[in-house]
């Protein structure tokens, strides 16, 4: 007999697009549209790109990721939004075969402020291995996020900051993280294991040009103690202050 998919009972049609439901083969990017696309969009391309292949999912165009994305928001009466693009691979179940195609799904919905000046953060209560390709692309696989972020919100904390499999700081569930003291501006590098975040890199840039010496490192918890300024950064909220850390025991001013 034929293979047999149904959900909650009736037959699903698009069995061709299931792979990234099943095994979490996808990649996405998430950016705030206010009125007209960020300046840095087409580093969001790239990255999308970049992820695709590595995950073995056939790209979308340049082209026809901007046309889908603008089908889209001209859907909307809204012009500052939240968007989200997902590169959906299409293929047979059997995992180990490579996807022969892909669909670009496109989420748009009002964008809407943290509400938060400054958020807190706690310790993720399990490790991410740093050798783990999957922590440098933005991928659907997003469980281990999704426990960590649901465990902070359990002890009444915003988020949670991911240790890698040596005890060094690596990232939050959604965002990169950054610390200052004096003239210094800190954050873990790319080999630690996390996202080489677009708004990371244009953070860094940017304080370089105002004289800061800026670190990718290495570093473990206690470095962060002392820090006159610790925030985090991603391409929807931009920079947001860290107000406390549960690791450091204390309220930032």
């Amino acid at each position: 007999m034929e293979e047999l998919i149904t959900l909650n009972g009736e037959d699903v049609k698009e069995k061709n697009i299931l792979r990234t439901l099943m095994y979490g083969e996808g990649v996405f990017e998430t950016f705030r549209y206010n009125g007209g696309y960020p300046s840095r969009i087409e580093k969001h391309y790239q990255r999308l790109v970049e992820g695709a292949k590595l995950l073995g999912i056939p790209t979308v165009s340049k082209d026809d990721f901007f046309y889908y994305i603008d089908q889209t928001v001209n859907k909307c009466r809204e012009t500052d939004l939240y968007v989200k693009t997902v590169l959906i691979s299409e293929g047979n179940l059997d995992y180990s075969l490579i996807p022969y195609g892909s669909k670009l799904m496109v989420v748009v919905r009002p964008f809407r402020q943290t509400g938060k000046k400054k958020i807190s953060l706690t310790v993720a209560p399990f490790k991410v291995h740093s050798s783990n390709p999957l922590l440098r692309i933005k991928t659907t696989n997003f469980a281990e996020k999704v426990i960590a972020k649901r465990y902070a919100k359990e002890k009444g904390f915003d988020d949670a900051v991911f240790l890698n499999e040596n005890g060094e700081v690596t990232e939050t569930t959604s965002a990169n993280i950054f610390w200052v003291k004096g003239k210094f501006l800190y954050t873990p590098s790319v080999d630690c294991g996390l996202l080489p975040g677009i708004t990371r890199e244009a953070v860094i840039q940017e304080a370089q040009k105002e004289g800061f010496t800026v670190v990718e490192g290495r570093f473990y918890l206690e470095e962060l103690k002392g820090a006159d300024l610790i925030f985090v950064t991603n391409a929807l909220n931009g920079i947001i202050r860290v107000g406390k850390f549960d690791f450091l025991a204390q309220e930032e001013d």
